[in-house]
């Protein structure tokens, strides 16, 4: 895994940093569930008594925003697969790309079913009793995934992590992997998009189009998240280009500040700040294109700002990026099983707040236990799809953009 990641030629290198966001997106939906899975009002809480201190706990509450990183993961995936089409636009690379997608996705999703199928089968109702202690209904719910034991089965698990959530977005075993079908289905319609895009040297057209896939999206879940995507595919062609701006530091602090207002939008808080973007937003599914602008304006900082760049560009960032997949697909079911299995065991003696922290903490280090030989196993699929789809090529690859997938 090393040398993918350290021997990337010119310009991918420069894509370093963004390894780091996609790690730091990965913690904050960890963090997020943690908060859902083990207190019983979760992010929702309204603080009181301490004054503007309230305030700013609420607003730091909002920053542990799931939804948003998740949108941070779309904007990501589209600019990343987009990105390749600036320098290959021939029908066999897109065929390939095509071809690749649900294999590539499907060979990480089903380990993670039948890893959690394990997990329950040895956990059994334990999620529940946690639940009756913390007063958590994310908990109680099984990660908004209800589960009836007598119809689960490894096949079932199967079934789940190679069809069920890219088709119907089915998550009765793993309750993050809802994304799944999103991730899919657009990437597949950027690998579609990004070719046009590219080749089209009209940057008024571009926009026509790109606002009218927009407007087609519309605001329904899930097809509305295609924008996310074309967020990406827009800052892969300005990167191609090289008109990303560069931004000095008092520019960079401000945006900084602008970042974590966007990320900190939530329908579930009622903060006076965020009213303007409730009174411009349509309604539906909408909530993700604050996010969005939040992703672009993360992107531009780390790739334009030195000293941003340089922070972002060592090796924690890019181990960080590199476990965050497999973060991503093993946090749900360690948390809802083993967490509560030991918040139930150690509540007599820990009490409720306790017993939640000791939860919490051996549930982070069991995904990070576990991720590292997922994302081990995940770059040996990727090479091995790589290998296999090479030669529908019609001719030897050109030098690659960068050698970060997603």
């Amino acid at each position: 895994m090393r040398l993918n990641l350290y021997h990337m030629a010119e310009p991918g290198r420069k894509l370093v940093p963004l390894e780091g966001l996609r790690g730091i997106a990965a913690a904050v939906v960890v963090l997020y569930h943690l908060v859902l899975g083990f207190t019983a009002k979760g992010v929702s809480v309204v603080p009181q008594g301490h004054g503007w201190l309230d305030l700013l706990a609420q607003f730091g509450l909002g920053l542990l925003n799931g939804s948003a990183a998740v949108a941070v993961f779309f904007v990501l995936s589209g600019f990343i697969l987009s990105l390749p089409f600036s320098r290959d636009r021939r029908i066999s690379r897109v065929l390939v790309a095509l071809l690749k997608r649900w294999p590539r996705l499907a060979g990480v999703t089903v380990i993670a079913c039948l890893f959690a199928y394990g997990l329950i089968l040895w956990s059994g109702h334990d999620y529940k009793d946690a639940a009756s202690i913390t007063g958590a209904g994310w908990m109680a719910s099984h990660g908004n995934s209800p589960i009836e034991h007598k119809h689960l089965s490894w096949l079932g698990a199967l079934h789940e992590g190679l069809i069920a959530v890219f088709t119907k977005g089915e998550v009765r075993f793993d309750s993050p992997l809802w994304t799944m079908r999103i991730e899919l289905f657009c990437s597949l319609a950027i690998f579609l998009a990004a070719p046009i895009l590219f080749a089209i040297r009209s940057w008024p057209l571009r926009a026509a189009l790109i606002g009218m896939a927009v407007l087609g999206a519309g605001t329904s879940f899930p097809q509305t998240h295609f924008s996310d995507f074309l967020c990406g595919a827009v800052l892969a062609m300005l990167f191609a280009e090289g008109r990303l701006p560069a931004i000095p530091g008092k520019w960079a602090l401000l945006l900084g500040f602008m970042v974590l207002y966007l990320f900190s939008f939530t329908y579930e808080q009622q903060l006076l700040i965020h009213a303007p973007l409730k009174a411009v937003l349509p309604k539906g599914d909408s909530a993700h294109f604050v996010w969005d602008a939040g992703a672009v304006l993360s992107i531009l900082l780390l790739l334009g700002n030195p000293a941003l760049h340089r922070i972002f560009s060592g090796s924690w960032a890019i181990w960080l990026g590199l476990l965050s997949f497999p973060i991503y697909l093993l946090h749900g079911p360690i948390m809802l099983t083993i967490g509560a299995h030991s918040l139930v065991a150690s509540a007599g003696t820990l009490g409720v707040n306790g017993s939640a922290i000791m939860a919490a903490l051996i549930s982070i280090t069991l995904t990070l236990a576990c991720a590292v030989p997922l994302a081990r196993l995940d770059q040996a699929w990727l090479g091995l799809l790589t290998r296999a789809t090479r030669p529908l090529l019609t001719k030897p690859e050109p030098k690659p953009v960068n050698t970060w997938t997603t």
